[in-house]
């Protein structure tokens, strides 16, 4: 593995401006009043920051189908239940991932959130991070709708800062010869690189082109500090080529095998924390193929074993994706 050279991220105060530029800026509308009022009845002064991300971030991602994701930043974990058991398992693949439905004015408004201390989210995108399942999600573009004190903003900035420098030094081993959009392109794709997700083969163009100007400006920057750091050299305009990547590709592949296998381990534990997940599950399906597949009644209580028939056969008609480096 390549060492750095001295000159860090830390030089260069001018991705974090670009992120800070960026962080409060969203489509608000009345759900998202709706879901941070709960959060912060239901986690009180442990609520630190939440984020808001994913499809609904943009109206050109955002299906009529869709429902918001939030990641719930907390202070302290524990402080979050009662119940002991649910503590330790906080420790065990975190973040937890919870489905929540509110109802108001005889509206159903639902969404995902993954709840996670502050002190996992820093460990979970840093040099240390054990896979790519939050760094993922947040060197995408991400808004903060809720923020404790300057204090909190600035922790979600810094993972954010993080997430992206070293996603971005994690994509150079996918490239060679490249320009500005395949760069960031890498950097998206390697989320579906690390999981195993019912996603169609267009979702990283939709979401570029959905945040074109972020990504573009952000990782205009980023790539400038590679340059600057030795990783990566300008050739023709607008073109560049990997001169020493921090990692190899088979180096790559080990993370990314590693990262989805804990995606998978995770799948026990997102059915007890995620109440109807079955039906999370199938709505996906319907959102992304508008395959809508009917579970019968005798099925449901067994879906853990004979749902494996349904998972081999999305697989074989290229509905599920385990990519490789290079595909």
């Amino acid at each position: 593995m390549a060492e750095p050279k001295e000159q860090g991220w830390e030089k260069r105060a001018e991705l974090r401006d670009l992120l800070n530029e960026y962080l409060e800026r969203y489509p608000k509308d009345d759900e998202i009043e709706l879901f941070l009022s709960w959060f912060k009845k239901r986690f009180g002064r442990n609520l630190q920051a939440v984020i808001f991300f994913g499809s609904c971030l943009s109206e050109k991602t955002r299906s009529p189908t869709s429902f918001k994701d939030f990641i719930v930043v907390v202070e302290k974990y524990r402080r979050t239940g009662l119940n002991p058991f649910a503590w330790l398992s906080h420790w065990l693949l975190p973040p937890d991932l919870f489905h929540l439905e509110l109802a108001e004015d005889e509206r159903k408004s639902e969404c995902k959130y993954y709840l996670i201390s502050s002190s996992q989210l820093a460990q979970a995108v840093g040099e240390g991070a054990k896979d790519l399942y939050l760094m993922g999600r947040l060197s995408k573009r991400i808004a903060l709708i809720y923020f404790r004190g300057e204090q909190e903003r600035e922790l979600i900035l810094s993972v954010q800062a993080k997430a992206i420098q070293r996603a971005s030094e994690l994509a150079l081993a996918l490239l060679e010869e490249f320009d500005l959009e395949g760069f960031i392109k890498a950097v998206l794709r390697l989320s579906y690189l690390a999981e195993t997700r019912l996603e169609d083969e267009r979702k990283v163009e939709s979401l570029y082109q959905a945040h074109l100007e972020f990504y573009q400006r952000v990782y205009g920057a980023v790539l400038e500090s590679l340059i600057e750091r030795g990783w990566v050299e300008r050739e023709e305009e607008g073109k560049f080529k990997v001169s020493s990547s921090p990692l190899t590709r088979s180096e790559l592949e080990e993370f990314l095998i590693k990262s989805r296998k804990r995606f998978k381990a995770r799948w026990p534990k997102m059915i007890l924390t995620v109440d109807n997940w079955l039906e999370q599950l199938l709505g996906k399906l319907e959102r992304t193929y508008g395959i809508k597949l009917e579970i019968p009644a005798w099925e449901r209580p067994i879906i853990l074993i004979t749902g494996w028939r349904h998972y081999f056969r999305f697989k074989r008609e290229g509905k599920i994706h385990e990519h490789r480096p290079g595909e």
